[in-house]
This record gives C-alpha cells, sequence and structure tokens, in this order.
C-alpha cells in the first residue's frame, strides 16, 4: 500500500500537527508501509529521514505523486492537491485536528477572545467584522470544505468524541491523535521543585493569563511561597511577563522558555501539578497525553477535548474561570492523598493512549478505504 500524506506544517516546524504527523508516518514506515509527506514547510536544519518528505510541490510534481499513492491522509481539512484528488478518483481521508468544516476562522478563536464554530454563525461574525464581500469569499471557501467533507471525502477522522459531537460528519470514525508520549514516562520522578507548572505555546488562546491570575490569588491564600513554572514560549509571552510583575509575582513565576528533547522531559520532571488552562476549546490536547505518561497531577479546563483525554486522573474548571482554577490548584495544593491518587491514575490512563494503537487504527482505516483490509 502506498499512502500520500498531506500535513501542512512539518519538522523543523514545531507544533502539534507536526508530531503527529511524524508519529504517523514513522508508524507506517516501520510497519513497512510506503508512504510520502508533502508538506509546505521549506527545508531547515537538513534532517534525513527514513521516508521522503516533498516540500512546496509544483503541480506537476503533485500529480506524479497522485498517480503513485494508493491513497491520500490529510492530516487536517485542507484543500490542497485538489483538484487533482477528486480529478484523479483518489481514496482521501481528511482528519480533523481543527474546526475547517465548521467555522470561516477554522479555530473558534479570533483577535484573543472566542468566535462562533457554527457555519451560519460563523459567516455572519466574520461579515461584520471583515465586510460582506470578504465574509462572501471566506464563506464560499467554507461551504466548498463543508461540501467536500459532506460528499466527496471517503472517510472524516475525529481526533476526539468531543471532535465528533461538535463536528458530526458522514462517514466519520472516531481516532485518538498518535503522540509519542513514552519519551515522558522519564520525567515521572524525583522531588519537584516547583508546586505548579505549565507546558505549551504562550499564546492567548492557551489561557495562560488565566493561570496567572489564579496563582496570584493561590499565592495570597497560601501560607507557604508556592512556585509556577510556565514551560514554553509565544507572542503572548511580553504580556505574560507583564501581568507576573504588575501582580507582584515575579519572584514565584519562572519562565523555562521553549524547550524539546530530553530538556524538555527535565523541565516536567520538576513541576508536580500540571495546569492546562486552554481558554479555547481544544480539539484534543496532546500536551496533557503527554503529562499523563509524565505521572503528574493534572488541571484542566473543561471544554473541549482535554478534559475527555484526562478523565477522572485530574480535575476541570470552567474555561477562563480563574477564581474556579484558583479553588482547584488550591484543593490540589493542600492534598497530598489526592495527588497521589491522580499519578497512579495518570500512569495508568496514559497506558491507552500509547501512539501504536492508534498508527494500527489508521493503517486499519487505510486498508479499508482502498480495499486492502
Amino acid at each position: 500500500m502506498k499512502v500520500l500524506l498531506y500535513s501542512h506544517v512539518f519538522h523543523p516546524s514545531v507544533g502539534g500537527v507536526e508530531t503527529v504527523s511524524r508519529a504517523l508516518v514513522e508508524g507506517f514506515v516501520a510497519k513497512g508501509i510506503d508512504c510520502k509527506v508533502v508538506t509546505q514547510t521549506p527545508e531547515g536544519d537538513g534532517a534525513q529521514f527514513p521516508f521522503q518528505v516533498i516540500r512546496q510541490p509544483a503541480s506537476a510534481r503533485v500529480r506524479e505523486l497522485l498517480r503513485w499513492a494508493d491513497v491520500v491522509l490529510f492530516n487536517g481539512a485542507s484543500l490542497a492537491l485538489q483538484p487533482w484528488v477528486l480529478a484523479y478518483r483518489k481514496p482521501f481521508i481528511w482528519v480533523h485536528v481543527g474546526y475547517q468544516a465548521s467555522c470561516i476562522d477554522g479555530a473558534g478563536w479570533v483577535d484573543n477572545a472566542p468566535a462562533p464554530l457554527e457555519p451560519v454563525a460563523s459567516f455572519l461574525f466574520h461579515a461584520r467584522r471583515n465586510g460582506y464581500i470578504r465574509g462572501l469569499k471566506d464563506g464560499l471557501k467554507l461551504l466548498l470544505r463543508r461540501g467536500i467533507a459532506k460528499f466527496a471525502v471517503t472517510r472524516n477522522v475525529a481526533i476526539t468524541h468531543w471532535m465528533n459531537k461538535t463536528l458530526p460528519l458522514p462517514r466519520q470514525v472516531q481516532i485518538y491523535n498518535p503522540f509519542p508520549i513514552e519519551r515522558f514516562q522519564a520525567a515521572d520522578r524525583g522531588e519537584p521543585e516547583y508546586e505548579f507548572f505549565y507546558m505549551g505555546r504562550i499564546v492567548q488562546e492557551k489561557g495562560v493569563d488565566t493561570l496567572i491570575r489564579a496563582f496570584a490569588k493561590v499565592v495570597q491564600r497560601s501560607r507557604e511561597a508556592p512556585r509556577l513554572l510556565l514551560i514554553g514560549d509565544g507572542s503572548a509571552r511580553p504580556e505574560i511577563e507583564r501581568l507576573v510583575a504588575e501582580s507582584g509575582l515575579s519572584a514565584s513565576v519562572v519562565f523555562a522558555g521553549s524547550q524539546s528533547g530530553p530538556a524538555l522531559v527535565e523541565w516536567v520532571s520538576k513541576g508536580m501539578i500540571g495546569v492546562i488552562p486552554s481558554a479555547w476549546y481544544e480539539p484534543m490536547g496532546g500536551v496533557a497525553v503527554e503529562l499523563l505518561a509524565a505521572g503528574k497531577s493534572l488541571i484542566v479546563s473543561a471544554k473541549g477535548g482535554l478534559s475527555e483525554c484526562v478523565g477522572d486522573a485530574g480535575l476541570v474548571f470552567p474555561n477562563g474561570d480563574d477564581e474556579a482554577l484558583a479553588a482547584q490548584m488550591q484543593r490540589v495544593l493542600g492534598d497530598p492523598v489526592l495527588r497521589a491518587a491522580q499519578t497512579a491514575k495518570a500512569r495508568e490512563r496514559a497506558k491507552a493512549f500509547m501512539p501504536a494503537r492508534f498508527v494500527d487504527q489508521y493503517i486499519g482505516l487505510l486498508k479499508e478505504v482502498t480495499g486492502r483490509a
């Protein structure tokens, strides 16, 4: 079986889509499947892979690749490679890693605030914001994506039950993203240096400002002096640094910056209670799965895929509610028995998210749509 995997972003770019795409193709190749990756990410560090990566291909090269492939797997609901995929009548799969088939912006998050996820409401929102001519053009693109998702795609894949419910589509199956979480098991060790920690991009939709406001309340109400570790970087970091200073927390908050590889695992091992406070409705939330593998106590926002992944191994709070988050942080901090129970459940729950299981599910789906089952 010959699989063409389209990933709009790929190594050396860093993010959830890139990580999952690499895990998928490496899993396919390990099972003897011939797989090539097409991406719009330009060459970076010269890394070599045991599979071919075709970057920013011209139209002639796209047609050549489609003639070669038995099936096309899109890690994202993308119109890329069209109309040739349809012209060559190749079976293709859309993995819905966002809300591209339900709203114009594809995220439900615009100008640092939630935006409608329903098609009509999204059209009206963007038309009022950008003008009706621009809104009409964007609305037609959304209509095209929805039409393809409903009538042309061979299979749709929802990456969580949350996405299956929020974006119900025909011929849809649910398969979790295969995140390579095994390496984070090495972070399940030692005495932590920080009572609370965050891991992820420091951008508005991730709710780091909610975490800082909640942490300020916890500090005010605690006899001890808890510390907060922030692992990651992003466009909102200057704003978060200002908020930390204005809240009088400069001595209690440490910015570790962007980390990767063994250094990232080492930083995670320094934290005791992981907080993932996304204001946005995360379609899944790979960070939560990684921290389950690290055996960490967790507090996550309730709406979206984070709470689904964590299950009963962590606590939840309403998205954006810093008072409710502060209460949960105080609860876990003051209850070592609860923390011990959470870490035990986290280790057990992580076993259900080992990536090989989901790679096998994808292989089964690919065989099904190519008639090779």
